[in-house]
């Protein structure tokens, strides 16, 4: 635990607002300068293109960013030498470079990356296989990115930052000693109430309740789950609202049918779904009419395999680490009718992104861990860790199973470990860490990172 946190800690809520708050002014400076602003009025401009503009531009990017990526990075320049790169002209010549798998970026990173740790913005990402990888962003990169996803969401009538929004995330914000019923606190760069999604247990959820109808956000994002916790609370008790937001945009999680009407119908208002990831992925989005398309002017997706849903991605706005025919281990599936969407986006749509699950942890209260913050959990830790995976088979105890690489790893990564789980699980769950030569793949051929056993009045 760092000194920063541990102060956050011993402080007094009203303090810790204020440092969510200054962290918040710190972060804007990183995602929200002259670039993000240009960006999104170049977005608008973008749109009113038609396909055969826009998919010019994509191929232009691709080109220069394949480039880029061998004048600056040692491992493609020497993962393409036997290539010629001045014969990459288009999406289908993509065919003609390697794929690049998690584990090849973990193990050349220093080759990879073509930015110093001081001039880039740092991500995590624990991922769906529990497999740690911390990459390098450049600012105009991170700015860029925020552009996206803020243009996506102002198309359907949110604008960040000038609206309040409710976040369920995974942020250290609740001290594990703490005993007061406040599981929120505010940062005030981005009118953004930050919700912990650890501490929904049925008898906290009326404090979240009340301080959202106290709040009245906008809209709410994060967590899919965790926001539908909260909507079946609110409906179970027949709770009146007395805010009705612009939108709901989940991540991290898949969006399910049945969940996705829950909270149409709780909070009277359109949810929309996107998808990008934490190592920098190309982004899809929902348009007005609640369908799914791909951003072209992110990058480019390809499917692995004919007829295989699992895609590689390629990404421009990954100019830190970059990322090229990347298996991503998500999968999508496209639509394959010719009907363009009504929205008036010609390119073909997105039918299902099935690459997030819905598995999750018990708290030993009952309170549901979900898997993005369960995958969260491994953000931090250092490149020596290959694979987890989490066991439950009692409420009050978790198994941590770690496939590290044994050159790398340090004793003192296991400390670190179970204080991230400590802080999110609380000090009456016991964590137990093993370490494996080999965590074995279901029959299915699938690994999951969580295998949860618990049965709570019946139900597993």
């Amino acid at each position: 635990m760092g000194l920063l946190e541990k102060i956050y800690d011993k402080s007094p809520i009203f303090f810790q607002n204020m440092m969510v708050s200054i962290s918040g002014y710190q972060r804007n400076k990183e995602r929200y300068g002259k670039v993000y602003c240009e960006y999104l009025k170049f977005l608008s401009e973008f749109d009113k293109l038609n396909l055969k503009e826009q998919l010019d531009f994509q191929h232009k990017e691709l080109v220069n960013f394949i480039k880029f990526a061998v004048d600056n990075s040692k491992f493609y320049r020497d993962l393409y030498k036997d290539i010629d790169i001045n014969s990459i002209h288009n999406i289908n010549d993509l065919k003609k470079l390697p794929i690049v798998d998690k584990e090849m970026l973990r193990e050349n990173i220093k080759d990879v990356v073509t930015l110093s740790q001081k001039e880039a913005v740092e991500g995590h990402t624990g991922g769906t296989t529990g497999k740690s990888l911390v990459v390098l962003f450049s600012q105009e990169d991170m700015m860029k990115r925020m552009a996206i996803l803020d243009h996506f969401k102002r198309r359907v009538g949110f604008e960040h930052r000038k609206m309040k929004r409710a976040t369920f995330n995974g942020k250290h914000i609740i001290p594990p000693t703490q005993r007061k019923k406040v599981f929120w606190r505010y940062n005030v760069a981005c009118k953004q109430m930050i919700y912990s999604s650890f501490h929904l247990t049925e008898e906290n959820m009326k404090y979240y309740v009340e301080s959202l109808n106290e709040f009245k956000p906008d809209a709410i994002d994060g967590f899919f789950m965790s926001m539908c916790d909260i909507a079946g609370y609110i409906e179970r008790h027949n709770i009146k609202l007395k805010f009705k937001p612009v939108a709901i945009f989940p991540t991290s999680e898949t969006l399910t049918k049945s969940g996705r009407e829950l909270l149409e119908r709780v909070f009277k208002c359109k949810v929309y779904d996107q998808y990008a990831s934490s190592e920098g992925a190309p982004f899809i989005t929902e348009c007005a009419n609640q369908t799914l398309h791909m951003e072209l002017v992110s990058g480019v997706f390809e499917h692995f395999e004919k007829d295989n849903s699992e895609v590689l991605v390629t990404s421009f706005t990954t100019h830190g680490t970059p990322l090229i025919r990347y298996r991503i281990g998500d999968a999508v599936i496209c639509d394959k009718t010719s009907e363009s969407c009504n929205c008036g986006n010609e390119l073909t749509t997105v039918k299902e992104i099935q690459g997030r699950r819905l598995d999750f942890l018990y708290t030993a209260e009952g309170a549901k861990i979900n898997g993005g913050n369960v995958a969260n959990l491994f953000k931090n830790m250092p490149n020596a860790l290959i694979r987890a995976q989490t066991i439950q088979e009692k409420v009050d105890e978790i198994t941590i199973n770690l496939e590290v690489d044994q050159n790398l790893y340090k004793p003192e990564y296991d400390d670190l470990l179970k204080d991230e789980f400590m802080h999110k699980f609380g000090e009456a769950t016991n964590i137990i860490i093993n370490h494996v030569n080999e965590i074995p793949r279901e029959r299915s051929g699938k690994f999951r990172m969580i295998k949860n056993n618990v049965k709570i009045n019946g139900v597993m």
